[in-house]
Parts: C-alpha cells; structure tokens; sequence
C-alpha cells in the first residue's frame, strides 16, 4: 500500500518477445518497435536484453519483492496471432504468473474473433472464465491483410459480451491507438468502442494506451458513457522522459473521464521499474500552467486512492481487506474496519 491506500497495477504481461516467436515480416516491424520504443522509454539495460521470454518469477519479484507498494496486479493476454507466433502474450504464460501469486493476480484472458474464428473465441471466453477464473478479456481489433475488425460489430464482436456476460465476467478491455507493427491505424481508432457501450450498457470497456495518437478522439467518447474507462497503460511510462507531454495528456484524461474513470497500469517488465513509476506519477502534481491555462484539475488524494487502486478493485466487484482480494462487502467485519482504517 502507499500512504494506506491499495496499490492495483492495471496491466502487466509476460511478453515473449524471442526471435522464434516473431513472425515475418509483420512481426519484424513489431519488434523494432518495440526496441524503439523502450530505448524512448530510458528502460533499464540494453532494449537488445528484451528479446526474451520472461518467466513468472522475474515479473513477480519486479512487482511485489522488497520495498515495493504494489499490492496487487492484472496480468493480460495479448492476442496478437499475426505478428506473433504465441500472440506475444499466451494464456498459458500469463497463468503462470497467477499460479505463482494467487493472492496478488488477477487473470484477464484474450483471444480475437478474426484471428481465431468467433466458434473458437467462444470456446477459448469459456474455458479462460470457467477453468482459469479469468475476471476480464482483452481484445485486439487492428490486423494485417485486411483481418481488423471492430468492438461495435454485431456478428463478431456482440457474441463474445454475450458469452463473457452469461459467465458474470462484464469487463472487456482493448488496445487502441499505439500501433505495434504494419495493422492500419484507422483500425486502432475508438469509435467502435463507443457504438458498443451504447449497444452493451451491462458491459464496462477499458481504452488502452489513451488510443494515441487519437487521444483526444479516445478521450471525447470516453466522457460520454459511464461504462468507458482510460488506462495509463505505455504513455504514462514516458512521465520521466518527457514530462510536460505527459503532463498534457494526463490533464487531458482528467478534465475529460475524471479521476474515478482513469486506472493506473504499469506495462511492466517494459519501461521503468514499477516502484519508480509509481513514485513518480504518485507524487505528480498537475504544472499550474495547466491548471490556469487549461482548466486540467489539480489531483487529490482521494483522486490517487481511485486510480490507483479503488476504480478497479470496482470494476471487478471486489475488496482489498486482510492482505487479500474478497468479493464486494464479503470481508469480516474486523477486516473491513482495518480497511477502513488503513484508507483514513
């Protein structure tokens, strides 16, 4: 916890990003950018270290081990079959990491209706909620050759909230915006996740990566359905290295969604420690500039408890009492006067 408040990592993967997993040529384009990408991001060591599988042990030591204020993590699936091999992110890999830490991860599954057939993606929603407790599914809308697809489609996409909704699973997240290898860009437009909030009101949706570059589109739509929310999934990563950028696009995100519609998501391993990006974007105070120039609010307390740890901890119908994740209002009442305690 930090200052007593729970600390819920959004989003963290156990990339493969070895060479026998990248797929030519799509994959190629992927993985430079990803080496771009982490170079921008000043990560720790040489980006050529990257191209590896990492194990479980190596994220939950990076998450949870010494001084760390992380109490708790998602890990996700990433069903990107066209790029690579294993979809860079297997279900099989993430679980590890929940084997690993039962009382610390939660599992969010993936699978994509275009890449996998929808009959297959039925089954892979089935079996990652019934047999590995998944809590939420991440989809992928933007392929190569012509094999996008859109989170508002009837045929393909309204089956799968259906099936994830008779499981009582009613959190779908995609990746929007920050293109990864040769996928049209129009694909990682938000639009689509608009239609299906509107269409699907019983489902919550939560934007990655702030759609960027359409972050300002992502964050137009997002303010108008209740049921949308905005990770800080890779651009919250760039707040050392390109601070006032950063500082733009989080007061924007703020003044849109507001406080209690933003999670904080670390993308770990990549990127900067995850106990020093929590320093930094705990401790961020909003440049008065913006404030005076832009109406971007000044962040609260109680705004940190939300995004850090309290929107999510929601969205799954959960609490965080005793050490321990618990269903909403089932911890005893000598836990929940602890919690409470702990968040005075």
């Amino acid at each position: 916890m930090r200052n007593g408040q729970v600390i819920f990592d959004n989003v963290v993967h156990l990339h493969n990003m070895r060479e026998d997993n990248v797929i030519e040529p799509e994959g190629r384009l992927a993985q430079n950018f990803f080496f771009r990408l982490l170079k921008t991001m000043n990560a720790e060591g040489e980006h050529s270290d990257y191209a590896k599988a990492w194990s479980a042990e190596f994220l939950a030591e990076r998450l949870f081990a010494g001084d760390s204020q992380i109490d708790l993590a998602m890990i996700q699936t990433v069903p990107m079959f066209d790029l690579y091999k294993d979809g860079l992110d297997a279900v099989d890999r993430q679980y590890e990491l929940v084997q690993l830490e039962p009382e610390r991860v939660v599992f969010c599954g993936g699978t994509d209706p275009m890449l996998r057939g929808l009959n297959t993606a039925m089954h892979d929603i089935d079996y990652q909620i019934t047999q590995l407790g998944a809590r939420s599914i991440k989809f992928y809308t933007a392929h190569t050759r012509g094999r996008s697809w859109r989170m508002d489609d009837p045929a393909v996409a309204y089956p799968m909230y259906e099936r994830m909704l008779e499981h009582g699973v009613n959190l779908a997240q995609v990746h929007k915006g920050n293109p990864l290898g040769p996928e049209p860009i129009s694909a990682l437009q938000t639009h689509d996740v608009g239609e299906a909030a509107l269409a699907w009101p019983q489902m919550n949706f939560i934007i990655h990566h702030l759609g960027v570059p359409y972050e300002d589109e992502t964050i137009a739509i997002a303010q108008r359905y209740p049921n949308i929310y905005l990770s800080m999934s890779t651009w919250i990563n760039m707040i050392r290295v390109a601070p006032r950028l950063t500082a733009e696009r989080f007061g924007k995100a703020l003044r849109g969604v507001g406080a209690d519609h933003i999670l904080w998501g670390t993308e770990a391993p990549l990127g900067p420690h995850p106990q020093d990006l929590l320093d930094w974007v705990w401790d961020f105070e909003m440049p008065e500039d913006l404030v005076t120039g832009y109406a971007y609010p000044r962040i609260s307390d109680a705004d940190r408890a939300n995004m850090f740890g309290r929107n999510l901890l929601r969205l799954l119908d959960m609490d965080y009492v005793g050490g321990r994740l618990v269903p909403a209002g089932a911890g005893t009442e000598d836990e929940m006067l602890v919690s409470a305690n702990a968040t005075r």
